[in-house]
């Protein structure tokens, strides 16, 4: 018999005063504290408030362990895997450190699980801004959708893969091998996308928002979805071939853009974004070309005007001019974004 109803399993670095009002958020969940195990797993943190907190919670609480890595990885995948395989739950949620969870997170996802016998239970979450907290929007538009294969609705790939917001039955992913990449991002990409895959039921609630992702973007205090570097970006490619070699070997390729498509638009937008220099620019699409080769075949543009003009370069694997259309188009937002500033300025 499973000791607890939900494991939450937190990788940690330096997580400093945001450990507090995630285990606020833990102690006060209407399933009761006693039904949940908290697994901390401390990349080699080298701020002492964050290991003093993390020692304080193992040695104060039976249902909390902290385990403490003697390297750091620098990516979440090993500190997730480990507190998978020390799980004692009969449902299991990977929670982010510097986040939340709303009171009623675990009583409404593990009452919903355990009443569709769901392998994954998913529900949308919270942008919480420094000013304000927005609802995420789905195509599902507020409804309830249940699956026993991933090809009765494929809007399933259109989720956000962010795993904070999934709940999994802890003996579904041991059964299927199902463990997250290591050392590289995408991560979470690939264990949803495996995991939706394999299921022989996912329940969806989209009104249900159980989680809130604080977004933050100042120096020394960004979200990792505001940090654009050559690593970062080239993470995530290395994760992108994992998922892709998955799919050829289960035989699943057909599915390769309704997967990817808007993943690679994310990616982009990130390296259009970013201030990687035009050398490294042409290293990152050199290594992503072959992935987004595929997927133009099947979708040229990516179904976004703005991305239009890069099908015929990435077909020819001319690098040096995807890198030009791509510097035209931060250019563009660019003058976009001044003009739509200097608008509603003027408007007001």
């Amino acid at each position: 018999m499973d000791k607890y109803k939900v494991s939450v399993v937190v990788p940690t670095y330096n997580s400093g005063l945001f450990l507090n009002a995630f285990f606020d958020s833990m102690m006060y969940q209407s399933i009761g504290f006693e039904n949940i195990q908290v697994i901390f797993v401390d990349d080699n943190s080298d701020d002492d408030y964050t290991l003093y907190l993390l020692e304080l919670f193992d040695k104060n609480f039976s249902n909390v362990k902290s385990i403490f890595l003697d390297e750091n990885n620098g990516f979440p995948g090993k500190g997730r895997n480990i507190g998978l395989d020390l799980s004692d739950a009969e449902y299991v949620v990977f929670s982010d450190h510097d986040d939340t969870y709303v009171p009623e997170a675990f009583e409404v996802m593990y009452n919903s699980a355990k009443e569709k016998n769901a392998d994954m239970l998913v529900t949308n979450y919270y942008k919480i801004f420094p000013s304000k907290r927005v609802e995420v929007e789905t195509v599902f538009n507020g409804e309830h959708a249940l699956i026993n294969n991933f090809t009765e609705d494929k809007r399933f790939f259109t989720l956000d893969p962010a795993i904070w917001c999934k709940l999994f039955k802890k003996d579904f992913l041991t059964e299927n091998n199902i463990h997250f990449l290591q050392g590289m991002l995408a991560e979470d990409l690939y264990f949803f996308i495996v995991s939706l895959l394999k299921s022989k039921c996912t329940y969806y609630l989209d009104d249900f928002y159980s989680y809130n992702y604080n977004i933050r973007n100042v120096e020394g205090d960004r979200s990792t979805i505001h940090i654009r570097n050559k690593k970062y970006l080239g993470k995530m490619v290395e994760g992108y071939f994992e998922l892709d070699k998955f799919l050829t070997d289960s035989d699943l390729t057909e599915f390769f853009a309704a997967i990817f498509n808007m993943h690679f638009v994310y990616w982009l937008t990130s390296l259009v974004l970013s201030d990687v220099n035009d050398d490294d620019k042409f290293d990152l699409i050199k290594s992503i070309n072959p992935l987004l080769k595929k997927n133009v075949k099947v979708i040229p543009g990516f179904d976004e005007r703005i991305y239009s003009n890069l099908t015929k370069p990435i077909l020819e694997d001319d690098y040096k001019e995807t890198v030009k259309i791509i510097n035209s188009i931060k250019r563009y937002r660019g003058i976009l974004d001044k003009f739509t500033d200097t608008f509603f300025r003027s408007a007001r």
